[in-house]
């Protein structure tokens, strides 16, 4: 009898803190990431869907570009802790996830910039930019449409690499050796550029 009542005095913490768990949600650790870095790789999007580009040929109809954002973590604001049960992940009614990766910095603006003649109305060191659509579950948007979005918040895992698939939807004039710069303002003022190597669209 006595054991009983020792572990029920026990679980008296536990049982109540799960019950505030239900009805309260506790503050999400809250992180930071920064977006650090900026890399790009051709794509063939001949296929179904677009796969990265082996051998510096594609066609020239079906084209794209895979910039990589690499997004690294800062800094981070601890919450309250239970010794007994984390609030955020036990019957949470809903809670917000429990660790979330806010980003410091957001991309404002990108532009991809040809560093070879492109066509009539398009020479080296333009922006065509509008030649192009990001490419996220089957679904295209604009450059700019992509710009208005939050910035990606991650959710317990540390932040990963943003991929964004650029496909070209107005093939140039002409076959040949291209190269392309990409330009990504950030809101902290910095800017990423990378230039791609070149690529032979047949």
């Amino acid at each position: 009898m006595k054991i009983k009542k020792v572990l029920i005095l026990l679980l008296i913490p536990l049982f109540s803190d799960m019950l505030v768990a239900c009805c309260d949600c506790d503050d999400p650790q809250l992180f930071k990431y920064t977006n650090a870095g900026l890399e790009l790789q051709h794509l063939d999007n001949r296929a179904q869907s677009p796969v990265i580009d082996e051998d510096g040929i594609a066609l020239k109809e079906a084209y794209g570009i895979a910039m990589t954002l690499r997004c690294e973590p800062t800094a981070f604001k601890p919450a309250p802790f239970s010794f007994f049960l984390n609030q955020s992940y036990a019957f949470s009614c809903g809670c917000d996830a429990a660790v979330q990766h806010h980003a410091k910095d957001s991309v404002v603006a990108i532009r991809i910039i040809t560093l070879e003649n492109f066509d009539a109305s398009h020479a080296a060191e333009t922006d065509i930019s509008d030649y192009f659509r990001l490419y996220t579950w089957n679904s295209f948007t604009t450059i700019t449409d992509y710009l208005h979005k939050d910035a990606k918040v991650f959710t317990y895992d540390e932040p990963q690499n943003i991929v964004m698939n650029a496909l070209l939807i107005t093939a140039p004039a002409a076959a040949g050796s291209y190269r392309f710069r990409v330009e990504m303002d950030l809101s902290d003022g910095r800017s990423l550029i990378k230039e791609t190597s070149t690529i032979e669209l047949q």
